[in-house]
């Protein structure tokens, strides 16, 4: 455990320079956001209204 602050500093400088050397990127660049997920999840919940609303109305209909 490092004491100061300038220790720890020091220390987190070694782990990224020894992450560096092994090829690892450390910082890597965001991944561009994909909205599918939203998507997948908006058609599911409007197919689960459509359901309910149906059911809903189902109960009025006298056949």
């Amino acid at each position: 455990m490092a004491e100061t602050i300038e220790e720890e500093l020091a220390l987190l400088a070694r782990v990224v320079d020894e992450a560096e050397k092994m090829g690892i990127d450390p910082w890597p660049e965001t991944k561009p956001p994909r909205p599918w997920a939203r998507y997948a999840i908006a058609s599911f919940m409007v197919i689960m209204m459509l359901s309910w609303v149906s059911k809903i109305l189902f109960r009025f209909v006298t056949v």
